[in-house]
């Protein structure tokens, strides 16, 4: 509607000047419609010219940060062309995907004519799971309104609000005995109490300790070490997520990283299964600190972490296996 508007508009001054010219037969006049004419055609190539030569990327704080904090996305927006455009309009998707919570907002930005513009997006959370910002296209728009051209732009960056850990719940061991495994020992040659068990593609949240660079450099691609961690006694933890709802989803994490929290002080390993909404698969990792087990919260986030009949694949590649279930409003040992 707008696009309209400033067509008909342009439209009356040009006829407008037109009359003058045909009155008056003046100079001036004349040398006004040649301008208007050519400003015309200048709009319509200048936004098929820039298009070429502008670029997005973002840029988001590397730690984690607590519910409830804000923090800043750095978005640039460059033009490495000299021809000016009023503005161009970036279409941004943003929200908490761990939660199922994206939406799309659009900001307008002046694309300056050999410089990069550079703002501070600002978000927070109030629950736990993974903030991501992206944008797949840029529209710009010419000096008059009249023209626009849609650029693809590929930028995206997370960020991962961790539980906060406070004020963590005392359990008794004792009563989630059912759910203790021993660890057998490795049958892999050389294997010591940190052994390799398989190599992996990095995923975001992967300990950078863990990146096989040799492999990794000729891959040309990160590739991780999943090491099988030998202790005496470690505790097999089931999470079945039903995200009904963000906050009790939140609270179920909340109270899923406190019972980590508290095995792991009193030196029990903890071995998480869950069901990846990603990648459509059951997954699993070991953690053994509380290093460890920030990352693997990290890695929940990533895979969206959700129900998907998680105790049912449990059971079938672990029949007799006793366990810890951990739901949304239970956690119980299951014989």
């Amino acid at each position: 509607m707008k696009r309209l508007r400033y067509i008909l508009e342009y439209l009356f001054l040009f006829v407008a000047n037109g009359i003058m010219l045909w009155f008056f037969r003046g100079y001036l006049n004349l040398l006004i419609a040649v301008a208007m004419i050519l400003l015309f055609f200048y709009a319509v190539f200048s936004v098929h010219l820039v298009k070429k030569y502008v670029s997005l990327e973002m840029e988001a704080p590397a730690e984690e940060i607590p519910k409830n904090t804000e923090f800043f996305i750095r978005i640039r927006l460059g033009n490495r062309c000299w021809f000016p455009l009023v503005t161009a309009k970036v279409f941004l998707w943003t929200g908490n995907s761990f939660m199922g919570d994206l939406a799309e907002n659009v900001i307008a930005l002046p694309l300056r004519p050999g410089k990069t513009v550079e703002i501070q997006y600002p978000l927070t959370s109030a629950y736990v799971g993974n903030v991501e910002v992206g944008s797949e296209k840029i529209v710009l728009y010419d000096l008059l309104g009249f023209h626009s051209v849609t650029v693809k732009a590929h930028a995206s960056e997370r960020v991962y609000i961790l539980p906060a850990g406070e004020g963590e719940e005392e359990f008794v061991l004792n009563d989630y005995e059912t759910g203790m495994d021993e660890v057998e020992e490795s049958r892999l040659i050389g294997s010591d109490f940190s052994d390799v068990s398989q190599i992996r593609e990095y995923i975001p949240g992967d300990a950078m300790k863990n990146i096989h660079w040799k492999l990794s450099a000729k891959k040309d691609i990160l590739m991780v070490k999943e090491r099988l961690h030998m202790s005496s006694r470690k505790l097999l933890l089931v999470l079945s997520l039903d995200k009904e709802g963000a906050e009790k989803t939140d609270v179920a994490v909340e109270r899923l990283f406190s019972f980590g929290t508290f095995c792991l002080s009193n030196r029990v390993p903890v071995t998480l299964f869950w069901w990846s909404d990603r990648y459509h698969e059951i997954r699993q990792e070991t953690a053994e600190s509380g290093e460890e087990w920030k990352h693997l919260m990290t890695r929940l986030f990533y895979d969206q972490a959700g129900n998907g009949y998680v105790e049912e694949h449990f059971r079938s590649e672990y029949p007799g296996k006793g366990y810890i279930l951990m739901k949304n409003d239970e956690i119980r040992a299951v014989g």
